[in-house]
């Protein structure tokens, strides 16, 4: 058994008195308590990317909320241990997206400190940092997933999901093929998030960045708050496009797929949740907290996004 305690040793953090696993979708994360101040420690086959992603964020930009990596006593973010690749970060403060309402001015801070995110991660080399050109949360991998729709989700949802695919397909995938790539956190949805005193405190989890077009990151997230809100044509979901398109100056290609994009996520919200469940049914309660009000999503009267009638990397 791996000396957790030894580890944080090394790192400053002395006096523990409490470690508790919590929920995660691939790494083990453990929420520890001690006389030096509550850290973060994670045993995960992504430790190295996730290291590097944050002390290049942390080095770009120090205004953008995300936890700092503490080194061992030799410097080294990451330590391989016999459980796994090991590395301990700092708390972020507040909780998370999804347990707050939601209100203009907290939309307006979600999408400038996204769009400070994206832009601090653009300048990482991929390669050095071992970001991935895709992983199975990834968008563009939605086509892959599409055999899962007749397998676990609910009947009346499976038309609509087909279709949804095809466009990305036919539609989507030749204008993502033109636009430039860079490296993104990917998966700042509600749960990655956190809020505290009427702020985005922190985004956290980096375990599924991938190297791919910006638009994917807004995408993510704008699918997210379409499920906390009901609906892709929502105010606040409106809100937070147009902003974080202004701060990223997408172009207009880039902000005509967004919403479609999103409808994408929302079929793997759904279906790549239930396939973990029921693989691994002691995941279940965590893996398919969203399950819920993504059919309410699905359910809802013009649930898919209207599609623009061309798209092309110039414009749109």
């Amino acid at each position: 058994m791996v000396d957790l305690v030894a580890h944080l040793r090394t790192r400053g953090v002395s006096g523990v008195t409490g470690m508790r696993d919590t929920g995660s979708e691939t790494d083990r994360t453990v929420l520890v308590d001690a006389a030096s101040g509550p850290v973060v420690l994670k045993l995960s086959d992504s430790a190295h990317m996730q290291a590097a992603l944050l002390q290049a964020v942390a080095a770009s930009d120090p205004t953008v909320p995300v936890p700092r990596v503490l080194p061992d006593g030799d410097g080294s973010a990451v330590s391989a241990t016999d459980a796994g690749d090991l590395f301990v970060m700092t708390t972020v403060p507040g909780i998370p997206l999804e347990d707050v309402e939601l209100w203009p001015a907290l939309v307006d801070d979600l999408a400038d400190v996204q769009a400070a995110l994206v832009t601090a991660l653009s300048a990482v080399p991929s390669a050095s940092a071992q970001v991935p050109g895709e992983n199975d949360w990834s968008i563009e991998a939605v086509t892959r997933h599409e055999h899962l729709v007749d397998d676990v989700a609910d009947e009346r949802h499976r038309a609509g999901m087909h279709d949804t695919v095809a466009h990305y397909r036919d539609a989507l995938a030749p204008v993502l093929a033109d636009l430039p790539r860079q490296v993104l956190h990917a998966d700042a949805n509600l749960s990655n998030v956190l809020v505290a005193d009427g702020r985005v405190s922190g985004v956290i989890d980096f375990g599924d960045a991938v190297e791919a077009p910006r638009v994917l990151d807004v995408a993510v997230t704008a699918c997210y708050l379409a499920i906390a809100l009901g609906s892709f044509d929502h105010p606040l979901v409106e809100r937070y496009t147009a902003r974080i398109a202004s701060a990223l100056a997408l172009s207009p290609a880039e902000e005509s797929v967004v919403l479609p994009l999103a409808a994408c996520r929302l079929v793997q919200a759904v279906v790549l949740a239930r396939d973990t469940a029921r693989r691994e049914p002691d995941r279940a309660d965590y893996v398919l907290r969203y399950d819920r009000a993504a059919v309410a999503l699905l359910d809802a009267p013009n649930a898919r996004p209207a599609r623009p009638v061309h798209l092309t990397s110039e414009g749109a």
